[in-house]
This record gives structure tokens, C-alpha cells and sequence, in this order.
């Protein structure tokens, strides 16, 4: 049996709380909003796994938070992807992300040696508020927000979730945990 998984870093509820109030500047946009209880920093989703290869998933995760120490990062402005002007994803941008980029980096390359697929495009840390349903100019909007600080968290576990697709949508639910030593 297959389960759709993803390795990602939970937020604090301090953090979620600074973003929904943004969100709520933006209400007048057709977005689909990431809800609180799905706010979390994905570092490598892998899509459906079969149930056997998560133990494999689970050393891999073991083996990376090994190699460092507890960090900080803050959560610092918004932005668009593709851009600003005509925005598909709005999201709040990720600073002092080096040991974040250097742990994202260590759980896909040891992932993709064991032949599980992972992104090929660049790790952008980032933490994705909104799918926008239809593409409007937000530069103005964007840049109230853009040096706005939403928080600074300490990364001190990764975690394994499963997502169930159901009718309201996905339900996340902690596989397990693995802390940085």
C-alpha cells in the first residue's frame, strides 16, 4: 500500500498566528489559503511511497539531522513565484536558511541515491501562503510587506508526514520525528 509523504520543519503557533494576520490584508484575492493546521516548511515532498520504503525514508531523515546542530531562521517578507506582478504562489520568504538550504540539500541527495524522486529545480526557502486562482498585480500590496519580520523559530526537528486527500482537502498527519543533535 502506497502513502502520499513529505519530510517538512513545523511552526510554531507564534508564526502561524503572524501570517494568518497577513493573510487577512489580502482576503479579496480568489486564492486558495494554506489553513493554519497545513502550515509547515516542506523540505522534500516525495509523493507516494510505498509503506515498506519508509523505513529507508526514516534513516535517511536520522542520518541528516546528525549532521547539524539546532539553528534559527526568520521569517522575513512576502513575495511572488513567478514574481510580484502577476503572482500564481504568494509566500513568505525564509532568511539565514544556509544550514536550512544544507539540510534540505542532505535529506534529497541521499533520497534520490535510493531512487525515491525528488524536485530537480533549486531549493528556494519558503513558506507558501496562497495559490492564486486567478493572476493579479500584487506588486504594491507585496512590497507593504516586503522587509516585514514575521518571526524567528529555532529548527530543532524534521519530521515525516503522511497526507490523506479527502473531500475538504488534505489531512496531514505525523509519521514521525527526528530531532538535530
Amino acid at each position: 500500500m502506497k502513502k502520499r509523504i513529505f519530510i517538512a520543519i513545523e511552526l510554531p503557533e507564534e508564526i502561524k498566528q503572524n501570517l494568518i494576520d497577513v493573510q487577512k490584508n489580502f482576503q479579496d484575492l480568489k486564492a486558495k489559503w494554506i489553513k493554519p493546521e497545513h502550515m509547515h516548511l516542506t523540505m522534500v515532498f516525495l509523493g507516494d511511497v510505498e509503506e515498506q520504503r519508509i523505513l529507508r525514508i526514516e534513516k535517511i531523515c536520522q542520518k541528516a539531522v546528525q549532521e547539524l546542530e539546532p539553528f534559527e531562521i526568520e521569517f522575513i517578507g512576502l513575495g511572488g513565484f513567478p514574481n510580484s506582478r502577476r503572482p500564481h504562489i504568494l509566500w513568505v520568504g525564509i532568511e539565514n536558511s544556509e544550514k536550512l538550504i544544507k539540510l534540505q540539500s542532505g535529506l534529497a541527495s541521499r533520497l534520490k541515491n535510493l531512487g525515491f524522486k525528488t524536485e530537480n529545480r533549486k531549493f528556494t526557502p519558503h513558506l507558501t501562503l496562497a495559490r492564486l486562482k486567478r493572476r493579479t498585480n500584487l506588486k504594491t500590496a507585496i512590497e507593504k510587506f516586503s522587509k516585514t519580520n514575521f518571526g524567528k523559530m529555532k529548527v530543532s526537528q524534521i519530521h515525516i508526514f503522511k497526507s490523506e486527500l479527502g473531500p475538504e482537502g488534505p489531512r496531514h498527519k505525523k509519521i514521525n520525528q527526528f530531532s538535530l543533535t
